[in-house]
């Protein structure tokens, strides 16, 4: 079987092919789809082809699969772990992706299906929408606190009092012309996001897996639609341990002899994820029941901002057991399945 490790760029791609005897060739190719195309149709199928991920890998694993190959996304970081080399260039690295593909030392990543990744595109958007539309307020709040300007009808700027203080307030030239620009983007930006929560209710809120996810406290229509995209196959993952660690709510652990050392949150994997669980556990430690009760004694023991990251992987975990057994979560919680 030939085993390819493909090193992949913007405009060029280092491909280097292991034949079943060992024997290594490589060739750099642009990145025009009829070459690679023609070039890839040559080999036997299905072969493996090794892509480190990065984030132009889309087309050309959809060019693979067109051609009935088996692409495999790596894992950089893993990856660079186990075969690191002091000699770097795009033959080492297009050589080691085919090496670790034939040895099955590859660590890889798992790959959404087409649709799935087009649907994460959107949430993401939205996602990149609502903090562009933070940084505007922050900016507007910041130039006004510059001049030590406060509202006096409302506590904040941005509830409706405020801004209608805000658009009567005497500015000079410059400040007014900083006010006009940022309230008109924060019109713009209210309705895009608007129009988007529209879209993904309208394509996402019906579907059975995002009404169980609205049964966890803490969680509304958008969070369970970004954790329904952004997981996509739960079954991926073969405990709540594991999805925890994907996300990035899981201990660094450091063990010597008889020595255990917990650390903070590795912060590792998905970053939207850990977001919107964060923000859960904020809703959801404000809701009566157990998880509030829970809360309450992590941060009598150990502060708010941990009992509030710790109450995020609890709801990691009943994400986990409502979606993959199918239940309610009040059921998940009585049965004793995750403690709440």
């Amino acid at each position: 079987m030939v085993h390819v490790g493909v090193d992949l760029h913007k405009r060029v791609s280092q491909i280097a092919v292991l034949t079943a005897d060992g024997e290594l060739t490589q060739h750099r190719l642009p990145n025009d789809l009829a070459q690679l195309q023609s070039f890839f149709a040559q080999l036997p199928t299905p072969s493996p082809i090794a892509i480190e991920a990065s984030g132009t890998w889309w087309w050309l694993v959809d060019l693979l699969e067109r051609l009935g190959h088996q692409p495999v996304l790596s894992h950089p970081k893993e990856t660079k772990a186990i075969a690191s080399a002091r000699l770097k260039n795009d033959k080492v690295d297009a050589r080691r992706l085919a090496l670790l593909l034939r040895g099955d030392l590859l660590p890889t990543v798992w790959i959404p299906p087409a649709a799935l990744r087009e649907a994460r595109e959107l949430i993401r958007h939205r996602v990149s929408l609502v903090w562009l539309r933070t940084q505007v307020k922050n900016r507007l709040q910041a130039m006004l606190a510059r001049r030590n300007l406060q509202p006096t009808r409302a506590k904040r700027w941005m509830t409706v009092r405020g801004q209608q203080e805000l658009q009567a307030l005497a500015l000079s030239p410059v400040p007014a012309t900083i006010r006009e620009d940022c309230v008109a983007l924060l019109r713009v930006l209210d309705t895009q996001v608007r129009r988007l929560d529209l879209e993904l209710q309208s394509r996402w809120g019906d579907d059975p897996r995002v009404q169980r996810l609205l049964t966890i406290p803490g969680i509304g229509p958008f969070i369970a639609i970004v954790l329904v995209l952004e997981l996509g196959d739960i079954h991926r993952f073969p405990t709540a341990k594991h999805l925890a660690s994907y996300i990035g709510l899981t201990p660094r652990v450091r063990a010597s002899a008889d020595r255990v050392r917990s650390g903070h949150i590795s912060k590792e994997g998905n970053r939207l994820l850990r977001w919107v669980l964060v923000a859960a556990a904020t809703q959801a430690a404000r809701r009566p029941g157990p998880l509030r009760a829970w809360f309450r004694a992590v941060q009598h023991r150990k502060g708010k901002k941990i009992a509030r990251v710790a109450l995020a992987r609890r709801l990691a975990e009943i994400v986990y057991h409502v979606w993959k057994q199918e239940l309610d979560s009040f059921v998940v919680l009585r049965h004793g399945v995750v403690r709440g």
